[in-house]
C-alpha cells in the first residue's frame, strides 16, 4: 500500500520549521484555557497536543437527539472520528476499527458502549466531571488499544449540597442526584431508562416491527480520608432488550446485553510532591441473541470479563513530572457461540483464560518558554496459550511559534491483545471478542501526527496530519446467517492481515458570549490488505470515508432562549456491490464485485434545536427543549439489497431496495438542575 502520506508530514513539518525560524517570541499560551473556559462557552478544541477534551457544561447548547444529550455522541463530530452512518455510536478514530478505540469510565475499560441502533450512548453526562478523547501523543499508562484512547472520569468531588439534575422526555428520562453526608462522604445516583418501542416502529423495515427498551445505572461514592487519602468507589451498569420479527425472512429473535463494572480506586498524597492511585476494578460484557431462522432456533452468545489493579505513582519536580506504575489484567473471553436450541448441534469455541500485564514510564518535561517534550515506555506481556512481550516507546513535542501559535508532533507504538470481530456496521451488539493467538496475533501500530493551532482573538484553528500503519488487523468475512447454518467454528472465517491510514484533520471555531460556530473537516483514506480477501489487494476499509465535514452552531438571542444547529455531511460507507443478478433454474444467483468496490450514497442531515429556559444559572436551570434530527427527513441508508419479483405474465422485475435505520425525529423534554 501507498506510503505518499509520509509526504504530507515532511510539508507540514517544513512549513513550521520555516514558521519557526522567523518567530523567537515565546509567551505562555495554552489551548486548555480556551477549552474549560465558562466566558466564551467552548465546547472542544483541541489541546497542546491535539486532543479533544470536552467542556461538560456547554453541552446544553448542543442539539439534543431524541431530547438527550450524547457525550459519545457528540464526539463523532470532532475531527479525525468519522461519522460511520446512522446507527451507530461507536467511535471509528482516524482509520479504525471500533475495537480498536479503547473507552474507559474511571480506569476501567467499558466495552460496549452503545444502545441499540446508535439511539443513545450508554452514559449519563450529569454523572461525569470530563471527558479527553486521546488521538496521539498518548501517555504511556493507556494501553489496550492501537487507535484512540477515551478517558472518562466520573464525578470525584465531594458535593457540597443536595442536587439533582435530569431530563423528562417523550423517549427517555434520566436523572442524577448528589449527596452529602457530613463533610467528608459523598454519594452520586445516576438513572436512565427508555420507553423507545414507538421510536423503533419508525424504523423502516418492511413487514417488520420491533419491540426495546434499554436502561442505564451508576453509583459514585466518594469519602474523604483526611492524611491517608481519597477513597472513590463507582459501579456503572447498563443493559439491552429488544424482542423482533421480520416476516419477509420468516423469523423472530430476542436480543439482550449488557455492561457491568465497577472500581475502588485509593488516591493518595505522599508529602507535596508525590501523587499514588491504586485501583481494584473488574468489567463484564455478555450477549445473548435468540433467533428462529425457518423455523430453526438457535442461541448465540458471547462475552468478556476483566478483573485487573493498577498503579499511578506522579512525582512532580517542577519542570520535570514523572508518572511510573504497573497494572495486570485476567480475562476470561468467550467468543462467539452457537448452539441449535433443539439439541441437535453445536457451534462454538472454549472460554479462553489470558493474562495481560504491563509497567510504564512517562516523563513530561516543560520548559521555561514554554515547550513541553513527553517520552514514555510501555512495556506489555500476554499470555494465551503462548506469550508475547512488546516495547511501546511513546514520545511527543509541542511548542510555541508565537504568541498564539502553536506545534505539536508525535510518534505512538500501540499494541493490542484484545480483538474486536465486527460483524454489524450498526450498535447491534452481535460483533464479539477474540483473544489474541497464532491465528490473530496481537495488533500493532505505528502513529505519527503532526499539528499545528493558532488563534486571532475569538478565532481559532487547527490543523493535523496523520499517519498510521497496523499490523493483524482482523476482518471476519460472513454473516451470522451464514455462521447458523455452517459447521465450522469463528475461526473459519477471521482473517489477519494489514491496514493504514491517513489523513489531514482541521479544526475552525468562533466563539463570542452568545455565538459559539464550529467546523471540522477530515479528508481521509483507510485501507485493509488481506491474503484471503479481494485477491489479496488492497480495499477501503468499513470506516474508510474520503471527506468527513461538520458543522455546529449555538446561539443565545437572550438568556431565556438557547437555539442550536449540527449539519454532518460524510462520504458514503464502502460496501461490497451486486454487480448482476442471474437465473439457474428457479434460482436467482448474484456476482458481487470487489470486496467493498462500491460505495453507499453520502450521509448528512441538518438537527436542530431550541431551548426555552425558565431559569439558568450555574447551579440551577429548568428549560423546555423542542428538537428535531434530521430536519429534511433526508433518507441516509444503511444498505443496498435488490427486490426480484416476478408478476403474473412471469416477467422479472428488479429493484433497488435501499434500508434505512430511520429518518426525521422530533422530541421534546424538560431540562431541569436543582
Amino acid at each position: 500500500m501507498t506510503k505518499k502520506p509520509i509526504l504530507l508530514i515532511f510539508l507540514l513539518l517544513t512549513a513550521i520549521a520555516g514558521y519557526a525560524q522567523q518567530d523567537s517570541i515565546t509567551l505562555h499560551y495554552s489551548v486548555d484555557d480556551i477549552v474549560v473556559s465558562a466566558r466564551q462557552q467552548v465546547i472542544s478544541a483541541p489541546d497542546k497536543s491535539g486532543n479533544i477534551s470536552i467542556n461538560m457544561s456547554a453541552l446544553q447548547d448542543i442539539p439534543r437527539f431524541a431530547g438527550a444529550v450524547d457525550i459519545v455522541k457528540f464526539l463523532q463530530y470532532t475531527p479525525g472520528v468519522v461519522a460511520t452512518q446512522e446507527g451507530n455510536t461507536s467511535l471509528y478514530v482516524r482509520g479504525g476499527d471500533s475495537g480498536q478505540s479503547r473507552i474507559l469510565i474511571n480506569g476501567v475499560p467499558l466495552y460496549t458502549p452503545s444502545h441499540l441502533l446508535g439511539f443513545f450512548s450508554v452514559l449519563n453526562p450529569a454523572h461525569l466531571s470530563g471527558l479527553t478523547l486521546y488521538k496521539s501523543g498518548i501517555p504511556a499508562h493507556y494501553g489496550s488499544s492501537t487507535a484512540s484512547v477515551t478517558d472518562i472520569r466520573t464525578h470525584s468531588y465531594l458535593p457540597q449540597k443536595y442536587g439533582i439534575e435530569g431530563n423528562v422526555g417523550i423517549i427517555e428520562s434520566d436523572a442524577t442526584v448528589q449527596i452529602p453526608i457530613g463533610e467528608r462522604l459523598g454519594i452520586y445516583l445516576s438513572a436512565r431508562h427508555s420507553y423507545a418501542s414507538w421510536l423503533t416502529n419508525l424504523i423502516q423495515v418492511d413487514n417488520a416491527s420491533m419491540h426495546y427498551e434499554f436502561g442505564d445505572y451508576g453509583i459514585s461514592i466518594v469519602r474523604d480520608m483526611g492524611k491517608v487519602g481519597r477513597l472513590k468507589i463507582n459501579t456503572h451498569f447498563n443493559n439491552d432488550n429488544t424482542k423482533a420479527f421480520a416476516q419477509s425472512y420468516s423469523s423472530d429473535g430476542n436480543l439482550r446485553w449488557w455492561n457491568g463494572l465497577g472500581n475502588i480506586s485509593l488516591e493518595s498524597h505522599i508529602g507535596k510532591r508525590v501523587t499514588t492511585e491504586n485501583t481494584l476494578y473488574s468489567s463484564i460484557y455478555d450477549n445473548f441473541l435468540d433467533i428462529v431462522v425457518a423455523s430453526n432456533r438457535y442461541g448465540v452468545s458471547a462475552g468478556v470479563e476483566s478483573y485487573g489493579a493498577s498503579n499511578i505513582t506522579t512525582i512532580d519536580l517542577n519542570a520535570i513530572s514523572l508518572t511510573t506504575g504497573a497494572n495486570y489484567e485476567y480475562r476470561r473471553v468467550r467468543p462467539q457461540h452457537i448452539v441449535a436450541l433443539d439439541g441437535t448441534t453445536a457451534n462454538g469455541a472454549p472460554l479462553e483464560a489470558t493474562h495481560e500485564s504491563a509497567i510504564f514510564a512517562n516523563a513530561n518535561y516543560r520548559t521555561f518558554n514554554d515547550i513541553y517534550l513527553n517520552t514514555g515506555i510501555r512495556l506489555s506481556i500476554y499470555k494465551n496459550n503462548r506469550v508475547w512481550c512488546f516495547p511501546e516507546p511513546r514520545i511527543s513535542l509541542s511548542m510555541p511559534l508565537s504568541a498564539t501559535m502553536r506545534a505539536w508532533a508525535s510518534y505512538d507504538m500501540m499494541v493490542q491483545y484484545l480483538l474486536l470481530a465486527p460483524q454489524s456496521n450498526m450498535s447491534f451488539a452481535t460483533d464479539f471478542y477474540v483473544s489474541s493467538s497464532a491465528k490473530t496475533p496481537p495488533q500493532l501500530s505505528h502513529n505519527f501526527a503532526i499539528g499545528i493551532s493558532d488563534s486571532y482573538d475569538r478565532l481559532r484553528y487547527s490543523v493535523e496530519v496523520y499517519y498510521r500503519y497496523m499490523k493483524n488487523v482482523i476482518e471476519y468475512d460472513t454473516s451470522i446467517f451464514e455462521v447458523l447454518t455452517g459447521e465450522n467454528n469463528y475461526t473459519t472465517n477471521l482473517y489477519s492481515g494489514i491496514g493504514e491510514s491517513y489523513g489531514i484533520e482541521s479544526n475552525i471555531g468562533y466563539t463570542t458570549t452568545s455565538l459559539n460556530l464550529q467546523l471540522n473537516y477530515t479528508l481521509s483514506r483507510s485501507l485493509r490488505q488481506f491474503d484471503e480477501i479481494n485477491s489479496g489487494n488492497p480495499y477501503p476499509a468499513h470506516s474508510d470515508r474520503r471527506h468527513n465535514l461538520s458543522l455546529l452552531a449555538s446561539y443565545r438571542p437572550s438568556p431565556r432562549w438557547t437555539i442550536a444547529a449540527t449539519f454532518v455531511y460524510a462520504t458514503g460507507a464502502p460496501y461490497t456491490a451486486t454487480k448482476g443478478i442471474y437465473i439457474s433454474g428457479n434460482n436467482f444467483l448474484k456476482e458481487y464485485g470487489s470486496y467493498n468496490g462500491g460505495k453507499l450514497p453520502d450521509l448528512h442531515h441538518l438537527d436542530l434545536s431550541a431551548t426555552y429556559w425558565f431559569k439558568r444559572s450555574k447551579s440551577k436551570h429548568s428549560g423546555i427543549n423542542i428538537s428535531v434530527y434530521n430536519v429534511y427527513a433526508h433518507t441516509n441508508p444503511l444498505m443496498i439489497s435488490w427486490d426480484v419479483n416476478i408478476d403474473k405474465d412471469n416477467t422479472i422485475h428488479i429493484k433497488e431496495h435501499l434500508h434505512t435505520v430511520y429518518t426525521i425525529i422530533p422530541s421534546i423534554s424538560w431540562i431541569f438542575k436543582f
